[in-house]
This record gives C-alpha cells, sequence and structure tokens, in this order.
C-alpha cells in the first residue's frame, strides 16, 4: 500500500509538472496579437470611464474630492485676492465696497464661495453625459504603438487617450456643461462678480459721490467660464479614468474580463 501511494504521488508530481510545461509552451507560442492588446486596451478604458462617471455625477463627485475640484479661474481668483487686500484711494477698503454689493445683489452671500460650488454641480451634472461622447472615441481610436502603450507606465493607456482624444471632445461636451452651468447658476453667479467691477459706492451713505473698484483695479475677466469649467472638468474625468487604469493593471483578474486578464494578467 505504502509503495502504491509513493507511485500514486511521484505521478501526480509528475503530471502537473507536465501541466505547468504546457502551460508555459502555450504562453511562449501563444503571444498576444496588436487586435487583442487594442482590444484589451479599450476594455479597460471603457471601464475606467464607466467607473469614472459614476464616480463624478454623484452628488459631491468634484466638489468633494480635492483632486479634480474645480476652482476659481486664475483671474477670478486674482480678484478675490485683491478685494481682500487693495483699497480705493487708500481710504475705502474694496472689502467694504464688496460686502455692500453682495448684501445688495446677493443677499449677503458670498459670489466667489457660491462660484466654486455651481461650477463643480454643473460639472457633475455634465458628466452624466460625458459616457457616451468618450466611449465613442475609444471605440474609434487605433493604436498604432498598442504594444507601447501596454508596456508603458500604470496610465499610459489613459494619457494617450487624453493627448489623442481631448480637443474632440472638448467640443462634443462644452455644450453639456454650458447646459449644467446654466442650470446651477454658475453662468449668473459670474456675470455678477464681473458686474462688481462697475459697481457704484457711495462711501457717505448721503448720494454725495461714488466710488468704483474699476478706479482701482486692472482686472481682465473672461467673457465667459464655459470653456474654462469644460476644460476642468475634462481633466478630472481623464484623472478618474487614470486611476481606474492603475487598479486594472495592478489585478487585472479582479474585473470579470477575459481579454484584460489576458492582455494585463501576464504584463
Amino acid at each position: 500500500m505504502k509503495n502504491y501511494r509513493r507511485l500514486l504521488l511521484v505521478t501526480l508530481l509528475a503530471l502537473s509538472s507536465i501541466l505547468v510545461s504546457c502551460e508555459l509552451f502555450e504562453d511562449a507560442t501563444n503571444p498576444l496579437s496588436e487586435a487583442e492588446i487594442v482590444e484589451g486596451l479599450k476594455e479597460a478604458l471603457n471601464i475606467g470611464l464607466e467607473n469614472s462617471v459614476t464616480s463624478a455625477s454623484s452628488t459631491g463627485g468634484y466638489l468633494q474630492n480635492e483632486v479634480i475640484k474645480i476652482l476659481l479661474p486664475e483671474e477670478v481668483n486674482n480678484l478675490q485676492s485683491k478685494i481682500q487686500t487693495e483699497s480705493i484711494g487708500g481710504v475705502v477698503p474694496l472689502s467694504v465696497v464688496y460686502d455692500a454689493y453682495i448684501n445688495l445683489e446677493n443677499n449677503g452671500n458670498d459670489l466667489f464661495e457660491e462660484l466654486i460650488t455651481a461650477m463643480n454641480r454643473g460639472a457633475e451634472s455634465a458628466a452624466t453625459k460625458a459616457l457616451p461622447i468618450f466611449g465613442n472615441a475609444i471605440r474609434n481610436m487605433s493604436f498604432d504603438d498598442a504594444r507601447g502603450i501596454l508596456n508603458g507606465g500604470e496610465t499610459a493607456a489613459t494619457d494617450f487617450f487624453y493627448r489623442t482624444t481631448s480637443d474632440a471632445l472638448f467640443t462634443a461636451f462644452n455644450p453639456d456643461v454650458k447646459e449644467a452651468l446654466d442650470a446651477t447658476g454658475a453662468n449668473q453667479v459670474y456675470t455678477d462678480v464681473a458686474s462688481f467691477l462697475s459697481y457704484e459706492y457711495d462711501p457717505t451713505g448721503l448720494g454725495l459721490t461714488t466710488v468704483s473698484p474699476s478706479d482701482v483695479l486692472n482686472v481682465q475677466l473672461p467673457s465667459s467660464i464655459d470653456e474654462y469649467a469644460t476644460t476642468r472638468a475634462i481633466d478630472g474625468l481623464f484623472h478618474l479614468v487614470g486611476e481606474e487604469e492603475k487598479k486594472i493593471r495592478e489585478d487585472p483578474f479582479a474585473w470579470g474580463s477575459s481579454i484584460i486578464e489576458r492582455v494585463f494578467g501576464n504584463n
């Protein structure tokens, strides 16, 4: 009986060795094709995009994510800083003029904070419309250097996608962002911010004279925030897609996709 068990163990070990050898032989003789690499990369991007849009379009998807949160455009941020530090004629602080303005026009609520919130809410709303636009770009793109992308950095596919499609995506996505900014009130808030520059403030309260921020501020604001918000919204989505790509590369067997397992599993 002992000899039989010993013989059975030796036989099983031999069979195991043969199976492993066959598997290695199969891998060596069945290399990834360019078509498979492209399919795997597109599948990974599609999964990354779906997860990213779901995250970005949720309440607080942009606003509560400090990495992709849309902050004030540089020119607007510069205006906010000057309001806190400068004065008219060295006598009337711009902060006092601003407080009077928002009390009159915005129930005392800070326009800059409202603008940040409204821009991010707009991006969250528009993100729901990004999936078919981005998905179409993924389906139509061709990876001439697919193997280089596969063997590249942890976000190589996302970076390549960004470089080759961001301009077209901007054109397609911009109307959706503008519509969302209108709906959240971001564009109206921005108009109110710009109007502050021409606000006539009476420091005496007696109607004797008025001063205006434009008397001391040489600030040129963009005509709208549509392009800025669109660019930042797209950048935020690409960041999230890149994070998803990292996860796929780290564990390609967690996604239930045979092509992702084949393409990324031995990479």
